[in-house]
């Protein structure tokens, strides 16, 4: 594959047709002034010293020294060499369990995140082997197809959920199904295991059979049982409260070792438990290292290999001759003339324009091979000085940009790969720019912008449609935006009904409130009336006493009278004493 690095220099190449004709007017110009002198016979035998042609055989030297100048300063590539590296490794399928009684709280943080804490120290810790991601609950999906891409396989565990999977359940045969797929049809290359780290709670049939299929191919089934025995609730986030079954009761997940321990024999494995300490990582870093490691292929790019040279040692040579070519026939003289002329410019482009084309070239060398040891702190350093030479060198800005997302600086790689994509030319170099849009999609997706995510592998489609792994990566930026809406609906709706539900006992206690003042207005109402009536009732009192004496009095008064008047005949008493 030819191609230019710097191909806006190859516009320069327009100046040479222009000088051609500017030295034909100015050829036809000083004839025509030498007919007008005299004679042109006349006026040659006057000039013995005079060399007409050697002018113009000077003109074309000096205009194809220019072109290779120009040439040289695009800098011409020629070859991306590509070769097959052999490394010693195995290949490993990790099936991890994302339903909801992996929220359990009985391993610290949680079950999932205790596993994924796991699992990132055991990629830290691999080298030559290749590692692929396989989530599953009710069903299995393949969250990373096998790769030796670490960086990568960390960056989608950081973002594994259980809302990654709507069907909950645990289909644990599903999942070493989906892990068997995921090896690829090849046969032999090298050892290979399948680590299934779930809390055992299978709700589907077909797990022993599933590991029995994976050791007749071979593989080795290892089962790492996260949890306790005795069980744990289940959290739901955000509220407090644990998971209830249709009964209202609270749900208790246990760790069903017999389970694990079950499907470990069929799959020719070991099963140990996951607790808060490191024993399980060290026995399955253990077990793994007894694998057999045998070569595994990978393709790398190196760098397109620079051609500048030839055309810069062409123009070179070429200011040499036209040096050497005297316009006339005194040597003396057409010494000191040749440094008027546009000769000097030429030598001096010749120097100094090759150097300046690659000036930025030897630190980009000793970025490479830095990066090429996983030394990429080093290599961003190297980077670094070569754009503070050339900032709109592509292989620096990109270069530097992978740096950092080894480095995991999602920011700075994307702000990197966006100037790539600002100063590459689409057209004569797609394969480059659709790479730097699928780094720069990787970026936004470590940094959790999806919608960028998207939108760069989109970019990165346009230029190569056929490429499956830009395809996989978009159809992933997807979910985890959708994902992500989801789970901002979710938190949105937690707050309004928090916020409701605030309203509501704000409601509630203005409520109480009222209803206490008007209990106590009531009581206080009940103390006026009681005390009221009863002074009323002592007021009576005293009123019926003072009318009973006066009606006491006037009986009185009356019975005297009535003792003293006659009435009638007096009955004859039969004593008198």
């Amino acid at each position: 594959m030819f191609r230019f690095a710097n191909i806006e220099i190859l516009w320069l190449l327009l100046l040479i047709p222009a000088m051609v004709v500017a030295h034909i007017l100015l050829s036809r110009k000083k004839r025509r002034q030498a007919r007008e002198f005299g004679d042109p016979a006349l006026v040659s035998s006057l000039m013995p010293n005079a060399a007409p042609g050697r002018i113009h055989i000077k003109f074309s030297i000096l205009m194809l020294a220019l072109t290779c100048l120009i040439i040289a300063a695009a800098r011409p590539q020629y070859g991306q060499s590509e070769r097959m590296e052999k490394r010693q490794g195995i290949e490993v399928m990790i099936a991890l369990d994302i339903s909801n009684s992996m929220l359990a709280e009985d391993v610290a943080p949680s079950r999932l995140d205790r596993a994924k804490q796991m699992l990132s120290k055991l990629i830290d810790n691999m080298s030559d082997d290749k590692v692929g991601l396989v989530v599953f609950a009710g069903e299995a999906y393949t969250q990373l197809p096998i790769t030796a891409d670490y960086v990568s396989a960390k960056m989608f565990l950081q973002h594994i959920t259980p809302a990654l999977i709507q069907t909950q359940g645990t289909a644990i045969g599903a999942a070493i199904n989906t892990s068997i797929r995921g090896f690829g049809g090849e046969e032999g290359k090298a050892s290979r295991a399948i680590i299934l780290i779930t809390d055992g709670e299978n709700h589907e049939k077909g797990a022993v059979e599933a590991a029995q299929k994976a050791a007749e191919l071979g593989m080795h089934v290892y089962v790492i049982g996260i949890g306790k025995p005795e069980g744990s609730p289940i959290p739901i986030a955000g509220t407090g409260e644990f998971r209830k079954d249709r009964q209202g009761n609270v749900v208790i997940t246990h760790l069903n070792e017999d389970m694990c321990r079950e499907i470990a024999q069929a799959g020719k494995g070991f099963y140990t438990r996951c607790d808060n300490t490191n024993t399980a990582y060290r026995a399955l870093e253990q077990e793994l290292d007894k694998l057999a490691k045998q070569e595994i292929e990978t393709t790398t790019f190196t760098d397109y290999n620079e051609q500048y040279q030839s055309f810069a040692i062409l123009a070179l040579l070429l200011l040499v001759v036209e040096f050497f070519i005297f316009p006339r026939k005194n040597k003396v003289v057409t010494r000191w003339n040749i440094f008027r002329t546009p000769a000097t410019v030429a030598l001096l482009l010749a120097i100094s324009m090759p150097a300046f084309a690659q000036k930025e070239a030897p630190d980009i060398r000793k970025g490479n091979r830095q990066y090429n040891d996983s030394n990429y702190v080093d290599a961003e350093l190297h980077y670094k000085r070569a754009l503070e030479k050339n900032d709109q060198s592509i292989p620096a800005n990109y270069n530097i940009g992978c740096a950092y997302f080894r480095e995991q600086k999602y920011q700075e790689a994307a702000e990197a790969f966006e100037q790539t994509a600002k100063i590459i030319d689409k057209e004569s170099e797609p394969e480059q720019a659709a790479d730097t849009y699928h780094n720069l999609g990787n970026s936004y997706f470590g940094m959790g912008q999806f919608d960028k995510a998207i939108e760069a592998y989109k970019q990165s489609l346009r230029l190569r449609p056929k490429d499956d792994n830009t395809r996989y990566n978009l159809v992933k930026a997807m979910q985890m935006k959708q994902q992500q809406e989801q789970q901002q609906q979710n938190q949105q709706q937690q707050q309004e009904q928090e916020q409701q539900q605030q309203e509501q006992q704000q409601q509630e206690q203005e409520q109480e409130q009222q209803q206490q003042e008007q209990e106590q207005e009531q009581q206080q109402q009940e103390q006026q009336a009681q005390q009221q009536p009863t002074e009323e009732q002592e007021g009576m009192d005293k009123e019926t006493a003072e009318q009973i004496l006066q009606a006491l009095e006037q009986d009185e008064q009356e019975s005297q009278e009535k003792a003293q008047k006659p009435q009638g005949k007096k009955r004859k008493l039969e004593n008198d004493w």
